[in-house]
């Protein structure tokens, strides 16, 4: 289950996860993001999931070492994929961001070193992305 609940009977083996993120808003973004996921037999696997600032903390139950261990690993997979795609979306808040003039520079180098995008090419010669004006 999802939130605070009372644990059921039976349910003996616990494992408690704290995963910490940037801040408390990346934290509650991956608890609602995990909390859609519902554990496939409810009635020999519980998890509660909760935020303490920036800190997602899960807690599982399951009536067997084995059912903990594969309750686990799924939502440790499911976690994986969710951090993986923060990551990618939704970067470090604390972080400066880039000016124009540092993109431009990076973009630059980039071409330089053969490492960038040519772009696509238009009429005459001039590539969209590629960095050149187009009139």
């Amino acid at each position: 289950m999802n939130g605070a609940s009372t644990p059921v009977e039976g349910l003996s083996h616990v494992v408690t996860l704290r995963i910490p993120f940037l801040n408390g808003e990346h934290a509650a973004i991956a608890k609602r993001a995990l909390d859609v996921d519902r554990e496939v037999n409810m009635e020999l696997v519980e998890r509660e999931t909760a935020v303490e600032g920036s800190v997602l903390v899960v807690t599982i139950r399951a009536a067997t070492i084995r059912i903990i261990r594969l309750a686990t690993n799924a939502f440790l997979s499911s976690a994986d994929l969710v951090l993986r795609t923060m990551a990618e979306f939704a970067p470090d808040p604390d972080a400066p961001e880039e000016t124009d003039a540092e993109l431009d520079a990076a973009a630059a180098e980039a071409r330089r070193s053969g490492g960038g995008m040519k772009g696509i090419e238009l009429k005459g010669g001039v590539g969209a992305g590629g960095g050149e004006e187009v009139k």
